[in-house]
Parts: structure tokens; sequence; C-alpha cells
């Protein structure tokens, strides 16, 4: 006789089935934070910011008319202003007679003067002349008479109000006056010359010593009106050859070059190059000096 199997207790065959649905409930709950918590596998593509350059410069623009051919450079701040100024210059003088580059840098400031351009550009027709605009700033340099000078302040005060007008802007009219190194010039005679010319030379640029940008040959914009009275009155003295010897500062190297840099500026301005020659400063100083050659 097969004994009796043990009673079952009530609900036990319940529990087995109803483990697996939970156990699969539980994994799949856990699966759901683990996936919400993880982070993406894939990254998402960064679009690149744009940085847009801060202007730290003015726009500048050099002209110089070289017996009716004019050449230009400089640096603008767009591609339209450097369109729009070499257009102007195209028409002001013809194509066949302008020649030259705009560099376009995002770093240079807007160019205030660009819009009054065309109709300055109509005024400055002189030969050997040359303009440069920088900013808020116009310098007149190479050569340009006193009439020719009177004429193109005037258009330049006109056309751009409030600017500073330099180089051979200074010096035009009651200015003049006013200048000590301009007031020892006027007092020499045409036909002056020999010693009496070089001392009066040697003592304008000593009241108003010819100044030269920090560290360089380059002739200060400032001191043009003067160096372009001393070779109108070298050139009234009847052929006189005269040595320079340019100031030195703080770097005694630099005064030959200044030499030469005076030596172009008079050149420029009507002094035959065979009237100058020039020298090394002996000792260090703040001045050029002239001395007579025989």
């Amino acid at each position: 006789m097969t004994p009796p199997r043990p009673a079952r207790s009530p609900g036990r065959s319940f529990v087995r089935p109803l483990l697996l649905p939970l156990a699969l409930a539980a994994l799949a709950t856990a699966g759901c934070q683990r996936d919400a918590a993880a982070p993406p596998t894939a990254t998402a593509a960064t679009t690149p910011i744009e940085t847009v350059p801060v202007a730290h410069f003015d726009a500048r623009l050099n002209l110089v008319n070289n017996n009716g051919l004019v050449r230009f450079d400089g640096t603008v701040g767009n591609a339209k202003t450097r369109d729009a100024v070499v257009g102007a210059l195209t028409r002001a003088y013809g194509a066949e007679r302008v020649s030259g580059h705009l560099d376009v840098d995002g770093g240079a400031r807007p160019a205030p003067w660009e819009t009054a351009l065309p109709q300055f550009l109509a005024a400055f027709t002189q030969a050997g002349a040359a303009v440069t605009f920088e900013g808020r700033r116009v310098e007149l340099g190479g050569y340009a008479s006193e009439a020719d000078r009177e004429a193109l302040l005037a258009r330049a005060e006109l056309l751009f109000p409030g600017y500073a007008y330099t180089g051979l802007f200074q010096g035009v009219g009651n200015d003049a006056a006013g200048d000590a190194a301009d007031a020892v010039l006027a007092k020499v005679k045409p036909g002056t010359s020999g010693n009496a010319l070089v001392q009066a030379l040697n003592e304008a640029v000593t009241q108003t010593p010819i100044r030269f940008e920090p560290g360089s040959a380059r002739v200060a914009p400032d001191s043009l009106a003067l160096l372009s009275k001393a070779a109108q009155v070298i050139q009234a003295s009847g052929g006189a050859r005269l040595e320079v010897a340019g100031p030195s500062g703080d770097d005694p190297s630099l005064s030959q070059q200044r030499a030469e840099a005076i030596k172009v500026q008079l050149i420029v301005n009507g002094v035959s190059p065979a009237a100058i020659e020039t020298a090394r400063l002996a000792a260090s100083g703040d001045s050029a000096r002239f001395r007579l050659l025989q």
C-alpha cells in the first residue's frame, strides 16, 4: 500500500510561480534606473563660438603723388572699406595712374575719413606731396608750396572738422610766427651763405630740435615744416655745400640714419642732393648739427 503524500500548505503552489515575474520586474526596474543615471555614450556635436576681434588700432591710408602717379598703402578694417577707398582713388586719378594695396585687418577701427575722402582727393593734385589719414589725424608730407599747404589745409578743415592736422600743415598761417626756429630762419636773407648760413641753421635746430619717432630714424610729423623752411633757406643761399649730423638721443647708432632722413627731407623740398652730405654726431645729443663743406 502506497503511503499517503504529505499535505501541501495552502498558497505554497503560488509562491514559486510568482518569484520569476517579480525578479524580472525588479531587474527591469534596476536597468531603467541605470540607463537614466548613465551618461550618454555619444556626445552631441558642439558648435564653435565665433570670436569677434577687438579693434585696437586706427585705420590708416598713405598717399604719395609722384608727378601725377598716385601710390597708396595702409590698413582698413574690412573688405567693404577697402573697395570703397580703392574705388575713390580710381575715380579721382584714373586706374592707369593709381597703384598700391590696402591690407584688411579686423583689428582696425572704422575709418572716419572714408566718407569725405573723394572730396579731398579732388584737391590733392600736388606733385611731390604725400598725405596720411590715420584715425582722426591728417598729416601732410613730401613737398608742397606755401599756397598748396594753405589750400589743402582749408579743404581738410572743411571736410574733416576737429581732426589733428600735422606735418606740413603745421606752421601754416599765423602759427608760424610763434615757432622759435621759424623766427630764426625768417631772418636769413636770400644769398646768405658760409658761416652765417650754418650759424642760422644750427641756431634754428637748437631752438626747436628736429624730432624723430621714438627709437627710429623716421622724422616726426611736427618737424616736417621746420625742414621744409630750412630747405628754402639752403636753396636761397646760392649753392652752399653742407654736412648734417643727425641727433643721437640715447642711441648713438641712430645718428647716421637720422642724418640720412634729414637729407631726404631736404631733397624732397628742393635741395640738390649734391649740396648735402651726412655724418654721425661725434657725441650724444638731441640736436642735429650743420657744418660748412669747402
